[in-house]
């Protein structure tokens, strides 16, 4: 209850009660209800984005003791062997991602310097908590050819802060073998990761978005088809 201060009322000569003293509270008011914000909805992602060219990311990398800025953008949309690709361009490489952004290679000046068969499923959709996929596959290079085992598992919805703003996000971690390990963001208004944390060896790095640039999207493209079994 609220203290209140007592009042005197002062009686009559003739009065049946002489100095009593009553008190000038009004009933106390209960206090009011403390407001709990609502939970985020948990995010998910159904289908793959679409990428157009000149969508492009710039990320502020931290790769030990070095930053550096990174961009990626898409260039084109390039069909090889009967299977359309998204070309990304990243300092000189060209990379290669499938409709459902699986990556197959990468390569410089049309020469391979990197491919994966069959390409890595960076994602799988529908994408949301608790989903887990598996890929085994060849991986090639010019020093040689090694197979290449890889889990994956979307572990979190999560609200995460980069340079470029406040997201929410699905968290996907991603071992391969001991080889890597990988966690990374989907934020689905970017069409891509907002964060990259992993590992190379010894070496730890981190790419936090600083700059989404979605190309014009007048008129909505078709989607593109993802395979539907988990």
């Amino acid at each position: 209850r609220w203290p209140c201060s007592p009042r005197s009322t002062r009686t009559s000569p003739g009065s049946a009660s002489r100095g009593r003293r009553g008190s000038a509270c009004s009933p106390a008011q209960p206090p009011a209800a403390l407001s709990v914000a609502a939970p985020l909805p948990q995010v998910r992602s159904d289908e793959p984005p679409e990428w157009r060219p000149g969508d492009a990311w710039t990320y502020q990398s931290k790769a030990g003791i070095e930053t550096q800025t990174r961009i990626l953008a898409v260039i084109e949309i390039r069909e090889i062997g009967g299977v359309r690709y998204y070309v990304v361009q990243s300092e000189g490489s060209e990379h290669y991602y499938t409709m459902d952004l699986r990556w197959a290679g990468a390569a410089r000046d049309r020469r391979v310097e990197a491919r994966i068969t069959p390409p890595l499923p960076w994602f799988a959709w529908p994408l949301d908590v608790g989903r887990r996929w598996s890929h085994k596959g060849i991986y090639e290079e010019p020093s040689g050819k090694r197979e290449f085992d890889t889990e994956f598992a979307v572990t979190a919805s999560e609200t995460i802060e980069v340079p470029a703003g406040r997201f929410q996000s699905l968290k996907v971690d991603r071992e391969s073998a001991g080889q890597y390990s990988d966690e990374y963001w989907y934020v689905p208004e970017v069409r891509f990761y907002a964060r990259w944390v992993g590992r190379r060896g010894n070496v730890d790095f981190d790419w936090k978005l600083e700059h989404y640039r979605a190309a014009s999207r007048l008129i909505p493209g078709p989607r593109p088809s993802a395979p539907s079994g988990r």
